[in-house]
């Protein structure tokens, strides 16, 4: 019987499809703002690489 285990939501953007989106928001008028939209498990677990790109993002 089919179920729902494995399937994550997908993000559209122009066409293309994400997971998720990491995205600092200077070119919005919004310097030092991170955005983190759609991260979920996975995600969670994968905080600590996630944190690193959030503080490369930021210098």
């Amino acid at each position: 019987m089919p179920g729902t285990t494995g399937i994550r939501p997908k993000l559209s953007a122009h066409g293309t499809f994400r997971d998720f989106v990491i995205a600092e928001e200077s070119a919005r008028g919004l310097p030092g703002w991170v955005n983190l939209v759609g991260i979920e498990s996975p995600g969670l677990t994968s905080s600590l690489p996630i944190a690193d790109a959030v503080s490369g993002l930021l210098g």
